[in-house]
């Protein structure tokens, strides 16, 4: 079955598909995740015309759609449509653009809420997760040992400070993505000198440039987003709008208030790092990440390679076809590069591979 699943995948994600393409007969379901008090949403996708052969948790990264994302979305319905019964959680913390402490035990109730539903096949799940939802699935593979069919980390990261000194800063010789400072910032409030009282109103206000920014090449180009920014300070009490317009970056000194904040935070964000969290791995781990991805740089791939215990089988997967959200090169591109594409084939099989293998 995984020969068949895996056909299928290296037909809908390669770069010879259009990404605009959906597979057809997918069920899609919300369900809601209750644990005591604590409840959130997660959406199932399964195949409508053949018993599921596999199950799948797929752990989105830090986005205030979630699995809302039309991207996501399609990415899921591929797999389904492999033969997955896939579960995706709306995760609260993700969805307000803040990684905290909650999501660690909600990708858990996630999990036990994958294993409950009744028309889940026989066999272990495996896990998948995309950019920040790194931390939290490596904490749960970690945590449920031998429950775990297989783990693929796609653009995750190791070290939390290195990633956001990225975001804020870039490293000199990659760009990084210019739309993501208002979600670093929203995550520093604490440490920005922001009175308690106008915490939310202005992370709320940079949530809402990050909703009207993001998923859209266009808002890449200063004078949109910036123009964008302008507007959303307009509704904000004045003492507010310079430090938002300089986490939108739309006022000097983005860099340097952001890199001062990381700086006062100290030890605040060390329980963020997974690599001291990696002893109770039992399964194989599949590390991907885009060569082109301009929100966690690659070299943290390499550094969970390296954090990973002797006992794990692990391998390191680097790619030019995917970036951070979409794809990278195309087919068209890739034929003007005869050796680049025979390269990047081969990487896309042997990716391809470790996610039809990934449920057991």
């Amino acid at each position: 079955m995984s020969a068949r699943r895996g056909m299928h995948l290296l037909r809908w994600l390669g770069p010879w598909t259009d990404g605009a393409q959906v597979p057809h007969a997918i069920a899609r379901r919300e369900l809601t995740v209750r644990d005591g008090a604590r409840a959130f949403a997660a959406t199932v996708w399964r195949p409508e015309d053949e018993p599921p052969t596999g199950s799948l948790l797929l752990v989105p990264g830090l986005h205030f759609l979630g699995p809302r994302d039309p991207r996501f979305d399609r990415f899921a319905r591929v797999l389904a449509r492999s033969g997955l019964v896939v579960l995706a959680p709306h995760l609260p913390d993700f969805t307000q653009l803040v990684v905290g402490r909650d999501l660690v035990r909600d990708t858990e109730r996630a999990w036990d809420a994958l294993l409950a539903l009744p028309d889940r096949p026989r066999g272990k799940p495996g896990v998948f997760s995309i950019s920040f939802g790194s931390m939290p699935a490596l904490r749960l593979a970690s945590a449920r040992g031998d429950e775990v069919g297989s783990l693929i980390v796609f653009g995750g990261f190791a070290d939390f400070r290195r990633t956001v000194h990225f975001a804020l800063a870039g490293d000199g010789t990659r760009a990084n993505d210019p739309l993501n400072a208002p979600v670093v910032f929203i995550n520093l409030v604490e440490h920005l000198g922001v009175a308690p009282e106008d915490r939310a109103r202005l992370c709320a206000a940079w949530r809402r440039q990050c909703e009207r920014t993001w998923g859209k090449d266009e808002s890449k180009r200063p004078e949109v987003y910036q123009g964008v920014a302008r507007e959303l300070a307009r509704e904000l009490p004045a003492h507010l709008r310079e430090l938002f317009l300089v986490g939108a970056r739309t006022a000097p000194g983005t860099d340097s208030i952001g890199l001062a904040a990381l700086e006062r935070s100290r030890g605040a964000f060390d329980w963020i790092d997974p690599r001291p969290h990696l002893h109770g791995l039992r399964c194989d781990v599949e590390l991907v990440h885009g060569t082109g991805d301009d929100v966690i740089p690659h070299d943290e791939s390499a550094a969970l390679l390296a954090a990973m215990p002797s006992h794990v089988r692990a391998r390191r997967h680097l790619t030019g076809l995917y970036g951070h959200t979409a794809k990278g090169k195309g087919i068209g591109e890739l034929a003007r590069e005869a050796r680049a594409a025979i390269d990047e084939v081969r990487s896309l099989v042997r990716i391809l591979g470790a996610i039809a293998r990934a449920s057991r």
